[in-house]
This record gives C-alpha cells, sequence and structure tokens, in this order.
C-alpha cells in the first residue's frame, strides 16, 4: 500500500526538481538548406553549390565523373567511393554553413539572447535546480515538523547548519 504512494511521489519530485533538460543540438545551423542527399547529385548552376569554394567545387565535378564511370562500369559504387563521398559531403557541409553566402542571409541563427549560450543556459538551470532542492528540504522539514526541537526540558543545538 505505501509503495503505491511512495513512487508516484517520488516519481513527481524527481521530474519537478529534475526539469526537462534539453541538451545542446547537434545538428548544424541551416540544416534545412543542406542537400537531403549527396552533394555531388546536386547541379553545377546550384545556389548552394556556387556558394562552396572553388576547390571544393572542382572536387563535386571528379567525384561525379568518378561516381558516374563506377556505375558505368560495374553498376554499383564500392565501399572506398562510399567514403569519399562521406568525407566530401561533410567537407561541403561545413563549407556551406561557414560560407559568407549563408552567413550573410541570417547573421543570428537561433539565438536565444545577446550574450546566452548553451553552457550558459545549463549553469542557469543548475542554480534554478539547486534553489528548488533548497526549498523542497525546508518544505520536507515544516512537514514532518522538524524545524524546531521537540519539547524537551533539555537545552538542544541544531548542527545541520540550515536552521
Amino acid at each position: 500500500m505505501l509503495s503505491r504512494i511512495v513512487a508516484p511521489v517520488a516519481l513527481a519530485v524527481s521530474a519537478l526538481v529534475g526539469g526537462c533538460y534539453a541538451p545542446q543540438p547537434t545538428e548544424l545551423y541551416g540544416s534545412e538548406d543542406l542537400p537531403k542527399e549527396h552533394w555531388y547529385e546536386l547541379s553545377e548552376g546550384d545556389s548552394r553549390v556556387k556558394a562552396l569554394p572553388v576547390a571544393l567545387r572542382n572536387a563535386l565535378t571528379k567525384q561525379r565523373q568518378d561516381i558516374a564511370a563506377e556505375l558505368a562500369n560495374s553498376g554499383a559504387t564500392s565501399d572506398e567511393s562510399k567514403k569519399k563521398i562521406a568525407d566530401l559531403d561533410e567537407s561541403c557541409n561545413t563549407a556551406y554553413v561557414v560560407s559568407f553566402d549563408r552567413i550573410a542571409s541570417n547573421p543570428t541563427p537561433d539565438m536565444n539572447g545577446q550574450l546566452e549560450s548553451w553552457d550558459r543556459r545549463r549553469e542557469n538551470d543548475s542554480m534554478v535546480y539547486n534553489q528548488n532542492l533548497r526549498a523542497l528540504a525546508d518544505e520536507w522539514s515544516r512537514i514532518w515538523l522538524m524545524e524546531r526541537p521537540g519539547g524537551t526540558p533539555y537545552d538542544t543545538v541544531n548542527t545541520t547548519g540550515r536552521f
């Protein structure tokens, strides 16, 4: 009977105290503009390809030719080619996200505040949770009537440091 009451209360208290912390996003800003598949599949006239540095555009052209030749010969891409495609896609994603054209189109993507970073938000959340836990400990003492000494005729000393 007691476990039926204690378990939901403990769950509610942990949710209240723990909050709903969301970790720092791992997706790149502007990911909706990145290609869904591979960069070599985009045409050379695509605005995203034009925003890349010349060296990456040349690498994409070479990769298009290599993939076309490999598909014509064997009908499938090799594991080595798949690794090269993934590496070039990653390089193109990084170059596109930090390109001047991309930054000029939205200089403050997902900005939460002028100086607020994810680390600062996490620190602020930790301080709030800490204050909530302290308040919860004080309330718990008041609920169980532990905030003052029981009626003994002798002097008592509070050693917890909370009151």
